[in-house]
């Protein structure tokens, strides 16, 4: 009877305890610009404007891999891949359903980037680097 009453008001407990511990201070946290590597196999927002010094996260909200790359294997991925001179290739390697790759942008220019394994059905993305 004893622990039926403990586990009745555990999680009244667990609220109690939670409400009343600070809050998480997110003022020095930096902004994350997002970009989602969807099921319908696009890259949203495309195009996407940032700044220098900006870092996007690619985040895959579908159930199957995706990739993040401006290193093109194919012809065709060359044709439709571009980024800034003095800027450096870039490649996720595949990002599993749920996961985040993170990329930092350091050179203003126009960056066009592709998903390796959906490219063949158009998942081409953008991103604009303004200076700053």
């Amino acid at each position: 009877m004893k622990y039926r009453l403990v586990f009745a008001f555990a999680p009244l407990l667990f609220a109690v305890a939670c409400a009343t511990a600070d809050p998480i201070d997110t003022s020095s946290a930096e902004p994350v610009i997002v970009i989602d590597m969807q099921p319908n196999l696009r890259f949203a927002p495309s195009p996407q404007t940032i700044s220098v010094g900006d870092t996007v996260e690619f985040r895959n909200v579908s159930s199957f891999g995706h990739t993040v790359s401006t290193r093109p294997s194919t012809p065709e991925e060359t044709a439709s891949t571009a980024f800034p001179a003095g800027a450096e290739s870039f490649d996720s390697g595949n990002i599993p359903a749920g996961g985040v790759y993170k990329k930092t942008f350091t050179v203003p220019g126009t960056y066009t980037y592709f998903c390796d394994p959906h490219h063949g059905a158009g998942m081409i993305g953008t991103i604009i680097v303004k200076a700053s």
